[in-house]
């Protein structure tokens, strides 16, 4: 008798951890693909890398208004971006360097690039 109360509650053990697989999994989703901008820059209006995309110029090396607030950046060009918290670039929210990308602390309002390198000259 221990046998098969055995074998019972070795085969419900398993029926189990096959069911809580087949829900994990079926409740495990994939974040929303995100479009990294290689080669350039980009504030986003939302957290996480969503909503409104504000392109960087990489040639804006003085202070420049944002059309709105960001909360999040990716940099993937050779310059860092400088991202503040006023419209006079004052108040520094974060210095991104080229090939990282994260949310903000607080809002960037405007931003500064500062070239890393300069390319090499082709004459």
């Amino acid at each position: 008798m221990t046998v098969r109360k055995r074998k019972f509650l070795c085969s419900a053990a398993v029926a189990l951890s096959g069911s809580a697989l087949l829900v994990g999994a079926a409740l495990a989703q994939p974040a929303a693909a995100v479009e990294l901008p290689w080669g350039k820059a980009n504030f986003y209006t939302g957290r996480d890398l969503t909503g409104t995309v504000l392109p960087v110029k990489a040639t804006d090396t003085e202070c420049t208004k944002l059309p709105e607030p960001a909360l999040s950046v990716a940099n993937f060009a050779f310059a860092d971006v400088l991202a503040y918290a006023d419209e006079n670039c004052t108040d520094i929210v974060a210095n991104v360097p080229g090939l990282h990308w994260g949310n903000l602390y607080a809002p960037a309002v405007s931003y500064r690039v500062i070239p890393t390198y300069s390319p090499a000259s082709t004459g």
